[in-house]
């Protein structure tokens, strides 16, 4: 099956296209915990590397963008703190709403953007992002890249740009804070490899880069099905609902579903959605799908996008529909 060509042409699977007698099999099967009701992922011999594509969606008073890439996550093995060490890769360019760029900003963003992959991130054995290892590196990228966007840009809005980042990135942490605040980072490396209690569930306070720095963050229930899906993998549940101070009014919620390997843990699928209404509501959706070929499990067939050639590319933080709007209350 076509992975790559169910996520962004939004054709499905025909109808004469079967379930393997081997995939039935694998179906409701109950799950082989590690130990305590633990889930810890697992590694070949060869590493490991997996291949997704995401699509994320950004909502707001009848306003919507979204965008799509593809990656790929591999696992380089660990540190000296025995904590886990990943490289993400864009293999694709990062597309919005298909339609090209035209601000002075978002073609800035677009070569400045490049200067962070490959990344590298480190991890808690769980799977709960710590932050990024290779600053030095992306500095070093920035210095290159410093010298195409001068030769290709002028103006003053480009000194400004040029200028803000050479501050920015002298700080380790003005790059970890950009990663802190990445949808697919913080939803992606989770703390999901861990104990649960016997009845397979967990209460943990999780928080995501929609919230104000005051909120408590998302109250959520973390279950595992006892039991493989129906095209034979795991599946995890996430059920949160906002929690702010006696100050904050806003409410808001978060779901989420993550789709493993039974095998190895790996990650395969992950659809999420976070809310928060105050005056208004901003809602955002994460879809993330394999785009390596397994060839004993089924994936979905209702995601509808569009093909990925007639797509566009933004790296940044504001809409090409005018200087400050949508992009500049959701990333300030």
């Amino acid at each position: 099956m076509n992975y790559k060509k169910l996520l962004f042409d939004g054709g499905g699977v025909s109808q004469e296209e079967k379930i393997s007698i081997e995939t039935i099999e694998k179906a409701n099967q109950p799950i082989q915990f590690d130990g305590n009701f633990g889930l810890e992922r697992k590694f070949g011999e060869k590493g490991d590397q997996q291949h997704y594509g995401l699509v994320i969606l950004f909502e707001e008073e009848g306003l919507w963008h979204e965008i799509k890439y593809e990656l790929s996550v591999t696992y380089l093995g660990l540190n000296e703190e025995q904590n886990f060490l990943w490289q993400l890769d864009r293999t694709s360019p990062v597309y919005i709403n298909e339609v090209i760029p035209e601000l002075l900003a978002d073609k800035l963003a677009y070569e400045a953007g490049k200067i962070f992959y490959p990344l590298i991130v480190e991890t808690k054995r769980d799977g709960k992002f710590l932050g990024v290892k290779n600053c030095n590196e992306i500095r070093k990228r920035w210095t290159k890249v410093r010298v195409d966007i001068e030769n290709y840009f002028e103006g003053t809005y480009a000194a400004k740009y040029i200028h803000l980042m050479d501050e920015r990135l002298m700080e380790d942490n003005f790059i970890q804070i950009c990663f802190r605040e990445d949808w697919f980072i913080q939803t992606y490396f989770q703390s999901i490899y861990k104990n649960y209690n016997a009845q397979l569930n967990l209460e943990e306070q999780l928080v995501f880069p929609n919230l104000d720095p005051m909120a408590l963050g998302y109250k959520t229930v973390e279950s595992v099905n006892p039991r493989t899906n129906h095209f034979g993998a795991l599946q995890l549940q996430h059920q949160g609902i906002l929690e702010q101070d006696e100050i904050n009014l806003a409410t808001g919620g978060y779901q989420a579903k993550y789709i493993l390997s039974p095998v190895s843990k790996a990650i395969q699928m992950i659809i999420a959605e976070w809310w928060v209404k105050e005056i208004t509501e901003k809602k955002v959706t994460l879809k993330l799908f394999t785009t390596d070929k397994l060839s004993n499990e089924k994936l979905p067939t209702n995601i509808a996008a569009a093909s990925i050639e007639n797509l566009v590319f933004l790296d940044g933080n504001k809409t090409n529909k005018s200087e400050k709007g949508f992009w500049g209350n959701w990333f300030k």
